[in-house]
């Protein structure tokens, strides 16, 4: 038996030549196509406009408030009658389009990944879940956090030029700094852990977004009934299944303004931090699982 001459094809194949980056540029690669995808960069109209529009709605009513009393700071006797809300109060409002943008636009962080399964790509190289999960929690609370920072620092500002000495303001005032950054962190890392869990159990961004507001809205069905309905220690602990309202009451503790309830305002942050600590902890277990389906 005979064979013809062996023959050596060469298809052109070639080793990565390219820059190894760091695990760190890994994880900033991840975070910004996050901040992006939260931002509605580079895709459809309808992404932006949604992620956009919820924003907005936190910034603008302080924006036209702001504008407002400027307009009135002439005068006196209309100035007097119109007195802007605290930073704590305008939370009460904020709040709202901010849980909204959570529920909506978060879960777009991870479902598409579970949906079009890449998440064993990721696996594949050197990135682990906790890269994967923290860059991707990491970039949703940035752009919450600071759309639930920007009123507070608009309202700030003003205060600051208006006052007859800026200067002297400031000085007395500088507290406010970390008071606001402190109470954006109160706000928008329980939302940004909570939705993204959700979003960790369906591959649909409408299931997640509609598990993050029931699991929200629910809550603070049980405690109004527990507020209106039951007294004392009862009333007081099924209360705290309201996230929306402790989370209100821990900026207005962080503000030092007076707090609506007979419980302390260091109980709400206490509780805030414990159920974020236990909602991140089953984000992150929840991810591993999801790596080795």
């Amino acid at each position: 038996m005979t064979t013809g001459p062996a023959e050596i094809f060469d298809l052109g194949y070639r080793g990565y030549e390219g820059e190894r980056t760091s695990r760190w540029r890994r994880r900033l690669a991840i975070w910004r196509d996050g901040v992006r995808i939260s931002l509605g960069l580079g895709r459809s109209a309808g992404a932006k406009f949604a992620s956009w529009l919820l924003i907005g709605l936190a910034l603008v009513p302080m924006v036209v408030l702001v504008v407002f009393a400027a307009f009135l700071s002439p005068a006196e006797e209309a100035a007097e009658d119109f007195e802007l809300p605290s930073y704590a109060d305008y939370y009460e409002w904020a709040h709202v389009p901010l849980i909204l943008f959570a529920a909506v636009v978060a879960p777009l962080l991870l479902c598409p990944d579970r949906r079009d399964g890449v998440l064993a790509l990721y696996a594949a190289r050197p990135i682990t879940p906790t890269d994967y999960v923290g860059s991707r929690w990491s970039a949703f609370l940035t752009v919450s956090a600071t759309a639930a920072w920007l009123p507070v620092a608009v309202l700030f500002t003003w205060n600051a030029l208006d006052a007859r000495s800026t200067g002297s303001w400031l000085a007395d005032n500088w507290d406010v700094i970390p008071r606001s950054l402190a109470a954006a962190a109160a706000v928008a890392i329980p939302l940004t852990t909570l939705s993204l869990l959700a979003a960790s159990f369906a591959k649909r961004r409408a299931y997640a977004a509609v598990a993050t507001l029931a699991v929200l809205l629910v809550g603070s069905a049980v405690g109004g009934i527990a507020e209106e309905d039951f007294e004392g220690s009862v009333a007081d602990i099924l209360s705290l299944a309201s996230l929306s309202q402790v989370s209100v009451d821990t900026v207005k503790w962080i503000f030092s303004d007076e707090i609506e309830r007979p419980r302390a305002g260091w109980v709400s942050g206490l509780w805030l931090t414990g159920v974020t600590i236990v909602l991140a902890a089953w984000l992150l277990q929840r991810t591993r699982q999801l790596v080795r389906e």
